[in-house]
């Protein structure tokens, strides 16, 4: 296989932070922020503003609570790959691969194979 070129995140740090929900007209969202700067990403929440049920309302709140923690997410997968390799994770095991996929996603690429053969055990 090809060796890629290795690519990190480069995303903004975290945390980000989630605003109450703000109604301008018919729209309602909460933006994702990062803490104490400036605004990321804006939420829909739809539920908020119409006449939602309670389940339709806590899925928006929850919509933007799985974003606001995506940079706590992508570190815990990092370390959880570290993880792995220490307790000597066997080639092939599709958590890894899987694992791998996901961190590549984020990263942007495909993880160096070179890197990852030298990790597995």
């Amino acid at each position: 296989m090809e060796a890629t070129k290795k690519k990190h995140a480069t995303h903004t740090p975290g945390p980000w932070v989630i605003s109450s929900v703000i109604k301008h007209g018919a729209r309602c969202y909460r933006t994702i922020r990062q803490e104490g700067r400036f605004k990321l990403a804006e939420v829909f929440a739809f539920n908020e503003c119409a006449t939602g049920t309670d389940e339709g309302k806590a899925e928006d709140e929850a919509n933007a609570r799985l974003i606001a923690a995506a940079p706590e997410m992508y570190e815990m997968l990092k370390e959880l790959e570290s993880g792995i390799h220490l307790a000597r994770a066997r080639k092939g095991s599709k958590t890894i691969d899987k694992l791998r996929e996901v961190l590549a996603k984020v990263e942007g690429g495909v993880r160096d194979e070179r890197e990852q053969n030298t990790l597995d055990y």
